[in-house]
């Protein structure tokens, strides 16, 4: 299995997986079941989202306290203002596959 792939029963909802895609790493979210993918530095000042607190469809930033929607990358609350990078995932005989959405 590669860098950007696990077991879909590994990622229960309302937790983070981190991941790597292309070098990157991609924080993944389990949203009531379905998968969404962004990258995992906050646009504010860094932060790691898979640390920080997933609330139904909105990761906050363990740093500040900015807020993202994980399905669209959308700023929520500041202090960040620039929205998140989003990956492609898909999901297939139970293995979740992230990728650079382009």
């Amino acid at each position: 299995m590669n860098n950007n792939e696990f077991p879909a029963d590994e990622l229960v909802p309302g937790e983070i997986r981190l991941v790597e895609v292309d070098g990157t790493d991609v924080a993944v979210y389990n949203v009531d079941g379905a998968f969404y993918a962004t990258q995992d530095a906050c646009t504010h000042e860094m932060g790691e989202l898979s640390d920080g607190f997933l609330e139904g469809d909105s990761i906050t930033c363990p740093y500040h306290g900015a807020c993202f929607n994980v399905k669209t990358g959308a700023v929520l609350k500041e202090p960040a203002t620039v929205p998140l990078k989003i990956y492609r995932v898909s999901v297939a005989d139970g293995i979740v596959r992230v990728e650079d959405a382009g």
